[in-house]
């Protein structure tokens, strides 16, 4: 408080003073208060920066947690590829997982095996004019007692006989003798043409090497093994090298040159065909070895690599008409312009995609749907087949077409909800497959005469991917064409009833069967 003394000008002077004072202070304080609020301010918004860069770091990770998960989905549906849900063959089944091997038939809750009540199926006994080997056993009657009193054995002349079937393996050494002959007028010898196959001294003959040519084709046996065979076989009599069976599907193929000719004009005539083909190694490098046929033709042809070219130069595609109806997996190639002929699709193909969506995708469910709905038809008209009925009514085709299409909506919404970067794009390339190719997919539905499945081609084609894990590759183009051509009659001749070793010796002959004779 500010004392007064009278004198107004040292009062004044003193009021001033502490004006002053108390005017600073203010400001200070003021300055003060501001300094608190800017520090305030500042500190809130290091606060509000700090959260928002918490937020945005705790965003991050979430983004990151998604990815890490969406990918371990993927890695997790991928490692559970096997043959029933995707195009994957059993023979890639990693060593670690139990191999599933697809069966499209139905069970029947039975045990496996004969059936109570089932009548023991046996090998009849010979005929006495068919025993062409007989074998005694006896017992010593010099040493031999009775167990019971110790006295001697007498032959009774009874006996008890069990017949055998059994197989020996006979080496033949056979000289063929060409006789010489002479002209009485003027001693002109002439003599009866030696064969091809007798122009060495001495040689092996068409049974030697038509079983040398089955073990290689049909049993997939590596070159070294068969000579081990062989070998075995003869006790060590025959030991042929492996330089010269080798040469056996050369040889066998130079034979064939007709018949292939014949067999494709045959084959481009049938109503319905069936094709595939298949990756295999020349020298490491990437080949085809490509399959066209039906029940009773199996033709195959192979190039040094998986394309149209090849495709062209078989010439069989490109000379189908209207008439023929082809089977195939989907292969888009099979809708170029140059082609003339109808498309079908396997559907045990689709099936198998569908089984990838859903594994994929567990949320999704019109995958599942639309593959047990194309599944159940086909058991329904197989049904319909065994009783007696040639195809479904025009309501039951509608029915199919609309649920199909149902499912395909169900799954168009599914696809544009998924964030999943993995399993998404393949999900909605099927969707949009199956509405481009619905009619070459589900012309089964149809037409009863027409089969769901390519896999009579796929059939066709397994030995050959069995012969690329043995053997691993071929050493040309050329070698894998002989091998084809081999394939091509062997299995043509099996599907037709005829023996495959028959077959060979024929064609280890140099008479091989025809086209005509087969089909005859």
């Amino acid at each position: 408080m500010i004392r007064l003394t009278g004198d107004l000008h040292a009062d004044f002077d003193r009021v001033f003073e502490e004006y002053t004072k108390l005017r600073d202070r203010i400001l200070g304080y003021q300055e003060r208060v501001k300094s608190l609020q800017a520090s305030l301010r500042a500190s809130e918004k290091s606060k509000q920066e700090q959260k928002d860069d918490y937020e945005a770091r705790i965003a991050e990770k979430d983004a990151v947690i998604k990815e890490l998960t969406n990918r371990l989905a993927h890695m997790a549906a991928v490692a559970g590829h096997d043959g029933t849900n995707t195009g994957i063959p059993t023979s890639q089944t990693p060593v670690n997982k139990k191999k599933v091997i697809p069966n499209s038939r139905r069970s029947s809750g039975r045990k496996k095996g004969g059936q109570p009540g089932h009548e023991k199926h046996t090998l009849d006994p010979f005929d006495d004019s068919e025993i062409n080997d007989k074998v005694w056993h006896e017992l010593n009657t010099d040493t031999d007692v009775c167990d019971a009193c110790g006295g001697p054995l007498v032959d009774t002349g009874e006996m008890v006989s069990k017949d055998e079937f059994d197989i020996e393996i006979q080496v033949v050494r056979r000289r063929h003798y060409y006789k010489i002959y002479g002209c009485r007028d003027c001693g002109k010898t002439y003599r009866v043409q030696i064969g091809k196959r007798h122009k060495e001294k001495n040689q092996y003959g068409s049974h030697v090497q038509a079983l040398a040519l089955s073990l290689m084709a049909t049993g997939n046996v590596a070159v070294n093994k068969v000579r081990m065979l062989l070998k075995g076989m003869t006790n060590a009599q025959m030991n042929p090298s492996e330089g010269f069976l080798c040469k056996l599907y050369k040889r066998a193929s130079e034979g064939l040159t007709q018949f292939k000719a014949d067999l494709r004009k045959r084959m481009v005539c049938r109503p319905l065909l069936y094709w595939d083909d298949t990756v295999i190694m020349i020298q490491t490098e990437r080949a085809c070895m490509r399959f066209y046929g039906d029940e009773t033709i199996a033709y195959y042809t192979a190039h040094d690599a998986k394309d149209l070219d090849g495709m062209m130069e078989d010439d069989i595609l490109t000379v189908l008409t209207k008439e023929t109806t082809v089977m195939h997996d989907h292969n888009r190639v099979n809708y170029n312009d140059r082609f003339s002929f109808l498309n079908i699709e396997c559907c045990q193909h689709l099936e198998r995609d569908l089984q990838k969506i859903t594994d994929d995708n567990p949320a999704h469910t019109w995958s599942d749907k639309l593959k047990h709905h194309i599944s159940a038809t086909i058991k329904k008209r197989k049904d319909c087949i065994e009783a007696g009925r040639t195809g479904f009514s025009d309501d039951e085709i509608h029915e199919f077409d609309l649920k199909v299409r149902q499912l395909l909506k169900e799954g168009e919404r599914e696809n544009e909800s998924s964030t999943d970067t993995y399993a998404a794009p393949f999900e909605r390339t099927v969707i949009k497959r199956i509405y481009e190719y619905m009619e070459n997919y589900f012309k089964w539905v149809r037409d009863f005469s027409l089969p769901t499945t390519n896999n009579l081609s796929e059939r066709g084609l397994r030995g050959i991917k069995s012969h690329m894990k043995i053997s691993g590759q071929f050493d040309s183009e050329k070698t894998a064409r002989y091998y084809a051509d081999v394939k091509t009659y062997v299995e043509t001749c099996r599907k037709n009833g005829i023996n495959e070793m028959n077959a060979l010796s024929r064609l280890c002959e140099g008479n091989p069967y025809t086209v005509a004779e087969i089909f005859s």
